[in-house]
């Protein structure tokens, strides 16, 4: 009797893997697309006009960059309706732009860096409300559903949400819970199919602005981002899961007051005798505060539809619908398509353009669309709070898309090729021998 070999050790060890691997679920390459539904330009409103942004297809396709794809975790057979999870870190952006009030807006001039990865994607079916459901932030005068005029083309009883809350939350001790508006609209899909994954921050995310808007008075802010999960600071991606009805944070921002010539004003000095602030030492610096925050609901494949009549600059009602098919290997072609502002110096004129990019997917297998609604409440935080009270500045509606294309050959299956093609090479080997 012939001893095992070392190549017929590996090839058995590979097999047996591969057997447990797959009996408890199968691994799937896939990539996926991100689409927001933002302020439109040019302005947009009629009812669910929005603005989009659209990402390229992650990891990157486009005509001439081609990343390997990603591997979920999916159910053996990956079926429609079949849970799947992504894992932490498939996202990984880092990058920078600049936004001038001929492109933004007026009296603003923000310089971003950008630096995130995703949390894990956690997705499954009996996820989430089971029948049409509507959300909001309690206030005392009530929150009325919108009403769209045709004839004067605008939205009244728009969920207005003036007052205060009914009940604070915790977040901040009800500092910012005031004049909340708006509402989100949700009616699951059949298999009542969602989930959760969030976008985290890395180090080097932040964003500077130059602020000559409210002129003589001159801020420069300091933004940052942060992670918020009801009222708690410091989630992570393996604490983070959301549900119905969430009030989260992702960033704030510290407004300094400036001099005239662009120095940071200072309330006390830094010396003893001094009369004022030198650059050694902690100088009380005049400092305001910006803070966002969110309403949202968790991924869903159903149908979600955001109202904020208090939305700004332009109101707006994004919505969209979800699914899960397959196309059976299909090969596919994904146009990404964005809204471009110019602006022209010789006219002092603002134009819009669009412009679109093909990529291409083969052998495709599995859609999941999901879309995740959002409202954004912006609070002021007054260089002197016993003068000025906080107040609620900037609302927003918003929507963001999800959508993930699994392809051919999983992961699993190739490793299971691999034993078996090594246990037919032995055998033949055997055989001769």
């Amino acid at each position: 009797m012939r001893g095992f070999t070392a190549s017929s050790i590996v090839c058995t060890l590979l097999f047996t893997l591969s057997v447990a691997s797959s009996a408890l679920a199968d691994l799937a390459l896939f990539r996926v697309e991100q689409r927001w539904h933002i302020s439109p330009s040019p302005p947009v409103t009629t009812p669910g006009g929005a603005g989009m942004y659209q990402g390229y297809i992650q990891p990157y396709v486009t005509p001439r960059s081609y990343s390997p794809p990603a591997t979920a975790i999916v159910e053996p057979g990956n079926p429609i309706g079949g849970a799947f999870t992504l894992p932490t870190g498939f996202l990984d952006v880092t990058w920078s732009f600049s936004l001038t009030p001929k492109t933004a807006w007026p009296g603003y001039t923000t310089l971003v860096y950008v630096d995130y990865y995703n949390g894990p994607g956690k997705f499954q079916p009996n996820h989430g409300a089971t029948g049409p459901t509507r959300i909001v932030f309690p206030t005392t005068m009530g929150n009325p559903y919108p009403t769209y005029t045709s004839t004067y083309r605008k939205w009244i009883n728009g969920n207005d949400g003036d007052g205060d809350p009914i009940t604070p939350t915790t977040t901040f001790s009800g500092r910012y819970d005031l004049s909340r508006g708006g509402s989100i609209t949700v009616t699951p899909g059949p298999r009542r199919f969602g989930g959760t994954m969030r976008l985290f921050d890395g180090p080097n995310a932040r964003w500077l602005q130059y602020i000559y808007y409210y002129t003589p008075a001159l801020y420069e802010a300091s933004g940052h981002y942060v992670c918020l999960d009801e009222g708690k600071f410091g989630c992570t991606p393996s604490t983070f899961a959301s549900d119905i009805g969430d009030t989260t944070a992702w960033y704030q921002a510290t407004w300094y007051l400036l001099t005239a010539s662009g120095k940071f004003r200072a309330t006390t000095p830094t010396t003893p005798y001094g009369k004022a602030p030198t650059p050694y030492g902690n100088a009380s610096y005049l400092t305001g505060m910006r803070r966002y925050l969110n309403l949202i609901h968790p991924w869903t494949t159903g149908f979600a539809k955001v109202h904020n009549a208090k939305g700004s600059p332009d109101v707006i009602t994004p919505q969209a619908q979800g699914y899960d098919i397959s196309l059976g290997g299909a090969d596919i072609t994904v146009t990404r398509k964005n809204c471009r502002q110019v602006y022209c110096s010789a006219y002092s004129t603002s134009s819009y353009y669009t412009p679109t990019t093909k990529q291409y997917l083969k052998g495709v297998t599995r859609v999941v669309s999901m879309v995740r609604p959002r409202l954004i409440y912006t609070y002021r935080v007054p260089i002197d709070p016993s003068v000025d009270p906080v107040t609620n500045i900037w609302q927003a509606a918003r929507l963001w898309r999800l959508k993930v294309f699994f392809l051919p050959e999983p992961a699993g299956m190739l490793l299971l090729g691999a034993g078996l093609g090594c246990l037919v090479v032995l055998h033949r080997l055997r055989r001769r021998g």
